[in-house]
């Protein structure tokens, strides 16, 4: 008997674990029927707009499985497409105020809750959730709160976040923000000595460039004008358009013409049409008309362009005295189609306009507008 007990011994603890085991099981399967039943229960009664149930339901389900989140950014998400943004605000808050989240989920949280308050227009809020964000390093805050800054005009508070954050700022995107934000003060407070702030940043950009030689312009100073406005258009030859004509200006002036033509000679592979005709013209007052008309046709057959075609016109229209006259009217009909095209045109979204702008209409960011290029540009 005794024998026999031991021999059953094995099968008692085999059939309790096996008991034990399914007993979990079935446990965990009903922990999940509940979770389940709590979330679709709060889903319903979100649908059938009634907050405070919906929530307290969804809360009860965020204490029981910290799995769930994704759900409610995704549900979120939802709301915030269909402009139901009194929705996606009190899940986000829900979300916010759960102590056991991981620390990246939390900071999604707040940026999706920022993005929330943005589209309400309560921008205070925004601006609040955003800060604090930075502050942690979060660098996914950046862009939208240096969008706000921009809508709000606050170009002091851009600034003093780059100066607390500076190490943040590694995008040329962000560092051109910046540098408007430094040139825009600038021209509001009549304060010169931040554009000089501006071009401290990580990437060199085009405004502060752009703001400083013409200040010189402004005041006659043609010397620092030519420093200033050289370095841009050696830096930015696609946007050499913007300053050249004033900038050879400065070298007449000051009757050195002749280095003018020696920089447009330095750009001449790298920049547009515009650059090849004033080279051109270099070349004409050296008196070598017939070489200017050859370099420039060879360089129409390579890329064709209006204007280059019409400065052609130009040089073509004093050779022969019999078709002058046609000549001349051919590039009056040209001007006037090249008058009807936009000088500009944005890199980020394809904005096109006949005025600069530093921050594009269209998609608000800064310097993605460049002196238009291809048959019709520049």
């Amino acid at each position: 008997m005794i024998e026999l007990l031991f021999l059953l011994l094995p099968v008692a603890a085999a059939y309790g674990y096996v008991m034990g085991k399914n007993s979990a099981k079935n446990q965990a399967l009903e922990q999940s029927r509940q979770i389940t039943s709590e979330y679709s229960k709060g889903l319903k009664f979100l649908l059938d707009r009634e907050e405070d149930q919906g929530l307290e339901h969804l809360t009860k389900l965020l204490e029981v499985s910290a799995d769930s989140v994704d759900h409610y950014l995704t549900l979120a998400s939802l709301f915030r497409k269909r402009g139901e943004l009194d929705r996606a605000i009190k899940i986000h808050e829900l979300l916010l105020k759960q102590p056991n989240l991981d620390e990246e989920v939390v900071k999604s949280c707040r940026l999706e809750l920022a993005q929330d308050y943005i589209l309400a227009g309560l921008l205070d809020s925004a601006e609040e959730h955003l800060v604090i964000l930075v502050k942690l390093g979060f660098k996914e805050a950046l862009d939208p709160i240096l969008n706000l800054y921009s809508q709000t005009r606050d170009w002091r508070k851009g600034m003093h976040m780059y100066e607390a954050h500076s190490e943040l700022f590694k995008k040329n995107s962000h560092c051109a923000t910046i540098a408007n934000f430094y040139c825009e003060a600038a021209v509001l407070e009549n304060n010169p000595s931040l554009f000089e702030k501006a071009t401290s940043l990580a990437h060199e950009t085009v405004r502060p460039l752009y703001e400083m030689g013409k200040d010189a312009y402004k005041h006659d100073d043609y010397v620092k004008c030519i420093y200033y406005w050289r370095k841009l258009v050696s830096q930015f030859v696609f946007m050499a358009p913007l300053v050249l004509e004033e900038l050879e200006s400065c070298y007449v002036k000051l009757n050195i013409h002749e280095q003018f033509f020696e920089l447009i000679s330095e750009l001449l592979e790298k920049g547009g049409v515009l650059i090849r005709i004033k080279f051109c013209q270099g070349m004409v007052r050296q008196g070598k008309i017939s070489e200017a008309v050859e370099f420039l046709t060879d360089s129409l057959k390579r890329e064709p362009s209006i204007r280059g075609f019409s400065y052609l016109l130009q040089l073509l229209s004093g050779k022969d005295a019999k078709i002058d006259h046609v000549l001349q009217e051919i590039d009056k009909l040209v001007k006037s189609y090249i008058a009807t095209k936009p000088n500009y045109q944005c890199g980020h979204c394809g904005f096109t306009s006949h005025t600069m702008y530093w921050l594009c209409p269209s998609c608000k960011h800064w310097e993605s507008l460049a002196p238009s290029r291809g048959l019709d540009g520049y």
